[in-house]
């Protein structure tokens, strides 16, 4: 599914709902998918979610235990965490991903 996705945090802290859509203007379009595999780090299956941005072909961006919230209008939102690696080390932490179905993104509502 081609999408345009928005991270809601950074790092685990949300970034403020008013900032979202003018960070949409930097959102690049890729594909979307939601697949269930065996995590050899939990040790259990788990369901991903996979970002890819544009043709590359290479996973840019994974959310883990992935649900979906909400999805109305060509807008969805998914929930899970991300994965980090510091210092040798991986740090999991809160995600959630506003994904515009599409590239276009729909118009704002009036008095927001």
């Amino acid at each position: 599914m081609i999408v345009k996705m928005l991270k809601m945090r950074l790092a685990g802290v949300e970034v403020p709902k008013r900032r979202l859509h003018d960070r949409y203007n930097s959102a690049r379009p890729g594909t979307l998918e939601v697949v269930e595999t065996t995590d050899q780090g939990l040790h259990r299956l788990v369901k991903l979610a996979r970002f890819t941005y544009g043709d590359s072909g290479k996973y840019v961006d994974t959310l883990f235990d992935v649900n979906l919230l909400w999805y109305r209008d060509g807008r969805m939102v998914l929930s899970g965490f991300e994965r980090s690696k510091v210092d040798m080390q991986f740090c999991d932490y809160a995600q959630s991903w506003l994904c515009f179905v599409g590239t276009e993104p729909p118009p704002m509502p009036e008095g927001r």
